[in-house]
């Protein structure tokens, strides 16, 4: 009988940037979902297993990484990357590529590439998933499978990458739902201590795809999903999963949708669910400030948050109406005052999502940034340099001079600036903001009045070695 050349018919991977500091503070290493569905999918069809490789869970090396995917033997390669990794991802798929690998791209680098074009990247990659890839890619693999020409998908995907239109999730409870051993679990902590007891074990679950809101500086770097019509899986199907990832070890969960409660019904029914079944897991989750009245935070509090990453942007309402995110920016300082306040009173953490450099902002609209910042006093505070990529909505309203261009990320790359702040005084400001914030006598000692045990537990003072280099450059960067 003949043997086959191949070990695996398909192998995933997550390419992550090459460079030894990513942040200058503990970076939240969450799973590819995307990618862990399109294996659950493809698994089910091929009755094999199918390796997931992924970049994110150590010291990114694109040599190694390229030949530890060879020595699967794989027959095709599915290559996720965004932005701030093309560079790596071309290089990776161009060694898979030269070795007779059929190289299929998956995540935001396809819209980037679609719309700014990369040296090297259609050299390096036979086909595109142009939008989600759940699934999109196992159709694909089954069609190469079938044997259909790799000529013609070629010339079928550079067609929708042309026409701008994107592959979307169009039933998301026909998903296989994804699988988690107890191990890898434990790749993906929280880095940050949590109201809840620490966790070694987050579970990370998907409720939902597509944002409705009309944002138009949000790009899917930092997005779960691309398509803007929400498509929600079944509220009881969610919670099977969440009570697997419990099975298998999970001790708290991240919901990773854009935004948990976006649909008041459909959050309400999720939380009586959790409730009914007596889940009792912590759960964190993303938010936006007028989505937090009175009852979703009670029934968030009542079904187990521990804490909410709420996505408030600007202090500034002329930015926040610019960006997108509302008509009436009074009414979003407004809604972001009261959220927090009803956070605080029901005992849910929270993380307030800021950026700076934003179109048109001015040094006073950083100013009230910070000032709301202290004003509603969350958990925490991230604070990011904005860039402006290829696939947001106001790319087009930008004039040439101020759109990012190449492979950067906003925590290394050198500045690109939207903002009427000058270029230079970015990165300062940034630091400035988080210095205010969390050197604050305030800060510090609510912080450590609520989270002493954390920095005290085993697990904590295992990880001080790795994180405490990291601790140390942030501080001298923030003199």
């Amino acid at each position: 009988m003949a043997v086959s050349a191949f070990d695996h018919e398909v192998v995933l991977l997550r390419i992550d940037r090459q460079a030894q500091d990513h942040t200058r503070h503990p970076r939240h290493a969450h799973p590819a979902l995307d990618l862990k569905y399109v294996q659950s999918g493809l698994e089910a069809i091929l009755g094999d297993e199918v390796p997931l490789l992924d970049g994110w869970l150590a010291d990114f090396d694109v040599e190694t990484f390229a030949a530890t995917a060879l020595g699967r033997r794989p027959r095709i390669a599915v290559i996720r990357a965004v932005t701030w990794s093309l560079d790596e991802s071309v290089r990776v798929a161009a060694r898979l590529h030269a070795a007779g690998v059929v190289t299929i791209a998956v995540g935001q680098q396809v819209a980037h590439v679609a719309r700014s074009p990369y040296p090297g990247w259609h050299e390096a990659y036979d086909l595109a998933v142009h939008g989600e890839p759940e699934e999109e890619v196992p159709r694909l693999v089954a069609r190469l499978q079938a044997g259909e020409p790799l000529h013609v998908l070629r010339a079928e995907s550079i067609r929708r990458m042309r026409s701008g239109a994107m592959v979307l999730v169009e039933d998301p409870d026909a998903l296989c739902r994804p699988r988690f051993s107890s191990s890898e679990l434990g790749g993906y902590p929280f880095p940050f201590p949590t109201r809840a007891p620490a966790r070694a074990r987050w579970g990370y679950v998907l409720t939902s795809w597509g944002c409705p809101r009309p944002c138009r500086h949000c790009t899917a770097i930092v997005r779960k999903s691309v398509g803007q019509r929400l498509r929600e899986r079944d509220v009881g199907r969610v919670v099977d999963e969440v009570l697997a990832l419990r099975a298998a070890g999970a001790g708290a969960i991240a919901f990773e949708d854009d935004s948990l409660f976006v649909n008041r019904a459909r959050f309400l029914r999720l939380a009586d669910e959790l409730v009914r079944r007596d889940v009792r897991l912590p759960w964190m989750a993303n938010a936006r400030p007028d989505e937090l009245d009175p009852e979703r935070v009670d029934a968030a509090r009542a079904a187990g948050a521990v804490l909410l990453k709420v996505g408030v942007d600007s202090g500034s309402p002329r930015l926040i109406e610019r960006l997108g995110k509302t008509a009436d920016g009074a009414a979003w300082m407004r809604d972001t005052r009261r959220a927090f306040s009803l956070l605080e009173r029901s005992g849910i953490g929270s993380v307030a999502l800021f950026m700076v450099g934003m179109p048109d902002e001015t040094v006073e609209d950083a100013e009230a940034t910070l000032q709301l910042a202290r004003r509603i006093a969350p958990d925490y505070i991230q604070v990011q340099i904005y860039r402006a990529y290829p696939d947001v909505p106001l790319w087009n309203d930008l004039p040439d001079g101020k759109r990012t261009s190449g492979a950067e990320y906003h925590y290394l790359a050198p500045i690109s600036n939207c903002s009427r702040i000058p270029a230079e005084a970015l990165p300062g400001l940034q630091r400035r903001m988080y210095r205010q914030f969390y050197l604050r006598p305030a800060f510090v000692g609510r912080h450590l009045l609520r989270h002493w045990r954390h920095y005290l537990s085993p697990l904590s003072v295992a990880r001080l070695p790795a994180r405490l280099p990291s601790v140390l450059r942030y501080l001298a960067a923030s003199r």
